[in-house]
């Protein structure tokens, strides 16, 4: 069983930057997707410049799907190694408690469900409930099982199988896209609560998305255990490694594996997101801890990660009210580079928003709620 090390949990700065950078990056990649109404093909009439919209969807996807999600849930973890180790350290036991805050988590993703359909909290919770009995265990036991998890033994079990196992979330989405497009604010909420969570799942499943956000909850964890997020001796080295060893993976796995959707490419379309997160996460680290300018321009991000639990709600409202028909419409106005200035836009508004939170209070306000009610 493993036991706490004693050493004291700071703040982890850096780790504020990552998740600002995370949540970010979340909003750039749902207003490209116009929060899941581009993948309706629905049609649209303006391009900013014509014969842009397909190189800057590639640019985009390649830069943020799949990379995003990952960042979080690696922090997700990270954050469950540093809470539950600080209660060990009093001699408290946080699987009754991180439980109690893993069932507050679901009641907040189903109230993001409502507005947004793509909803990710939901199954934080749900796995979120493995980690304290997970976290009871050895080191290597967890570097074991992480491996298992990160090969995605679903996807490995179709391909010896010859059986892929496909998950139709169009039975859903078919009849809860006219709510999104057409529908009022009350029709967007009951169609999105009704449909939102297994159209969700379906796609998770059909994307490896499951097997892979548990993996990096245990990764996150053995990084907190290891202290990596610190500078201290010999870590700078240990991400230099790192590095280099997630950029060799990522020109390894750059080609395209097998046909659209097949196990096969979703399983090394998994494989090499996870090469680009750690890379990125990699960089993110060393640069933050070896020059101060990056810190200096970087930090400020630190903002919405500090409130990304708020910023993550936030968005889901301020997006849809932007492209449902319930609000603005724009997604049968606007194409994906009008979509991508409206993301940043969005993202402008949230780390003003959060930088003037924070300087009166010490949690967004999700947060500081989630945090109360934990704790009654």
């Amino acid at each position: 069983m493993y036991r706490t090390t004693g050493l004291p949990n700071t703040r982890i700065r850096v780790a504020d930057a990552l998740r600002g950078i995370a949540v970010a990056g979340i909003i750039l990649i749902h207003a490209c997707e116009h929060f899941n109404l581009y993948w309706a093909g629905l049609p649209y009439r303006r391009a900013l410049v014509e014969g842009l919209e397909e190189p800057v969807a590639g640019f985009m996807w390649w830069l943020l799907a799949g990379k995003m999600y990952t960042i979080f849930a690696l922090l997700f973890g990270l954050s469950f190694y540093v809470q539950s180790d600080n209660q060990a350290q009093r001699g408290r036991s946080f699987t009754g408690r991180f439980t109690w805050r893993m069932a507050l988590l679901l009641g907040i993703g189903l109230v993001n469900t409502a507005f947004y359909n793509g909803d990710v909290l939901v199954l934080y919770a749900l796995l979120g409930v493995l980690l304290p009995w997970l976290g009871k265990l050895p080191t290597r036991w967890l570097w074991a099982l992480f491996g298992i998890l990160a090969l995605q033994p679903l996807e490995l079990f179709q391909i010896a199988a010859a059986r892929p196992l496909y998950v139709d979330a169009d039975v859903w989405g078919d009849a809860a896209l006219p709510a999104f497009t057409e529908g009022t604010l009350g029709d967007t909420l009951r169609a999105s609560l009704r449909y939102g969570q297994p159209m969700t799942l379906a796609w998770y499943l059909n994307n490896g998305r499951i097997t892979q956000t548990l993996a990096m909850f245990l990764l996150g964890m053995l990084l907190g255990r290891r202290r990596l997020f610190y500078d201290e001796p010999g870590n700078r080295r240990v991400w230099g490694g790192i590095l280099a060893g997630s950029l060799l993976a990522a020109v390894a796995l750059a080609a395209d594996f097998g046909g659209e959707g097949s196990p096969l490419r979703v399983m090394t379309s998994a494989w090499y997101n996870l090469a680009q997160t750690m890379a990125l996460v990699a960089s993110v680290v060393l640069l933050w801890y070896g020059f101060g300018a990056f810190r200096r321009a970087v930090g400020p991000i630190s903002a919405i990660g500090r409130m990304s639990l708020t910023n993550y709600l936030l968005q889901s409202v301020l997006g849809t009210a932007v492209f449902y028909n319930w609000g603005l419409g724009l997604y049968r106005e606007v194409g994906i580079v009008y979509a991508l200035l409206i993301g940043t836009g969005l993202v402008v508004v949230q780390y003003q928003f959060s930088r003037l939170w924070l300087r009166r209070f010490s949690h967004g306000p999700v947060e500081w709620l989630w945090k109360k009610l934990t704790w009654l």
